[in-house]
């Protein structure tokens, strides 16, 4: 399943895991998709029923009368051939084949949802492993730069609120990596339970986070086609265009229904008490209704339908809108946040260069270290936000940013047999 979709690996279990194995993973093992799979099954052999001619019945009347005159037998032979107007079969079928399609889409967003909801808890687990090794870079500063603050205290070069300032900080960083690990536990297990793997498959150190980031500047360039994306793959929207098509195939059947079938019986029944032939045939006549009734009933469903789908596109585009403008301004606060940290490297490597030469100290040498990692922590944060943006644009557009990822594509190679499961 792995190489059918192009992913390169030749072994199993992996020894490392980045978005795109996971996504795999979450899909070949999840048995939902297996439920909606038979829901098109059913579907398909209702398209084939309706496309079917009706079979002709024979019926064998036997009568026996009580009468002075003659035999009392009657006997007789009778076949029943429906002939349904072709039209009024390729409408049932339309119809048929309108409900298969959606239900197609539904399994590519039941597959769509597991994708979203894995991409959301791969982020929180990143968020929380990266967290911990930036508080861990912070905590071996604060210990260095209190050591050598201790230090000068008891020279007296060195004041007592200085010294708690600093104490006051490693407790705190302390206290978050003493929750960290409960975060980390927490994401992973969240993570693992999305992928219909158990945890012991899995190894903390597997995970490669770089597809975040790349996906985070790869929606920044497509900012302005996002409407279209969200037009063409969003389910909901294809959900309920499928619907409205098969509205429109019942309304031309309940159309067509005006139009009786033809119904021929041919056959005959001997009466021998009267020595006479009857021959039968029957047919449909509209004497009560021309099916008007049924007509407006597909016309008002179809019209539901239009309106509908007008208050959901809406509704759509402007959460777009939102969405869109909420990266925009969050990856401006990114990239801002970028030019921030590039300050502080220089100004780092100044005092790293003073300290080379003599004219600045340990101490202002950690201090400006643990400055820049603040500032880093500060921008992952901001970098989260970006990421969390990205992925909202994702789930409404209903396409993935990685070119690597697509469930239609990955659905359509899911037919593995039972025994290679």
């Amino acid at each position: 399943f792995l190489q059918k979709n192009a992913y390169p690996t030749s072994e199993w279990p992996l020894q490392s895991w980045d978005l795109h194995s996971l996504t795999l993973a979450s899909l070949y093992f999840n048995p939902a998709l297996k439920v909606a799979s038979s829901r098109i099954e059913i579907g398909e052999a209702e398209q084939r029923i309706a496309g079917q001619r009706q079979n002709p019945t024979v019926n064998a009347p036997f009568e026996y009368r009580t009468e002075d005159r003659g035999t009392p037998w009657l006997y007789g032979l009778v076949v029943d051939f429906l002939f349904q107007r072709a039209d009024k079969r390729e409408a049932a079928v339309a119809e048929a084949a309108a409900k298969t399609h959606a239900a197609e889409i539904e399994l590519e967003r039941l597959a769509w949802q597991l994708y979203i909801r894995l991409l959301g808890n791969f982020i929180d687990y990143f968020y929380s492993v990266r967290t911990k090794d930036l508080l861990l870079q912070q905590e071996v500063l604060l210990e260095k730069s209190l050591g050598l603050l201790e230090k000068r205290l008891e020279f007296g070069q060195a004041s007592e609120f200085e010294l708690s300032s600093l104490r006051l900080g490693l407790q705190q960083i302390q206290l978050r990596l003493s929750n960290q690990d409960y975060f980390i536990n927490d994401a992973f297990y969240n993570l693992v339970a999305n992928t219909g793997l158990q945890a012991d498959k899995f190894n903390k150190e597997q995970f490669i986070f770089d597809d975040l980031q790349t996906q985070l500047f790869r929606a920044a360039q497509v900012t302005d086609s996002l409407q279209a994306e969200l037009l063409h793959n969003n389910y909901q929207i294809r959900v309920m265009l499928a619907e409205y098509n098969a509205f429109e195939a019942r309304l031309k059947l309940e159309i067509i229904k005006q139009y009786p079938d033809i119904n021929l019986s041919p056959g005959f029944i001997y009466e021998q008490g009267d020595n006479i032939w009857t021959l039968g045939a029957a047919w449909v006549l509209p004497l009560f209704h021309n099916n008007e009734g049924q007509i407006e009933r597909a016309l008002a469903q179809r019209r539901l339908k239009q309106a509908e789908f007008l208050e959901l596109q809406t509704r759509l585009i402007n959460q777009l809108d939102r969405k869109r403008q909420n990266f925009i301004d969050k990856f401006a606060a990114y990239q801002n946040s970028l030019t921030m940290v590039n300050t502080l490297q220089d100004r780092a490597k100044q005092i790293e260069k003073q300290f080379q030469l003599g004219y600045s100290d340990s101490l202002s040498l950690y201090l400006a270290r643990l400055e820049i990692e603040k500032a880093r922590q500060a921008i992952f944060e901001v970098e989260l936000d970006v990421m969390r943006a990205a992925a909202d644009i994702e789930a409404i557009t209903q396409k993935s940013l990685s070119p690597d990822i697509n469930v239609t594509a990955i659905l359509q190679t899911m037919s593995v047999p039972d025994n290679e499961q």
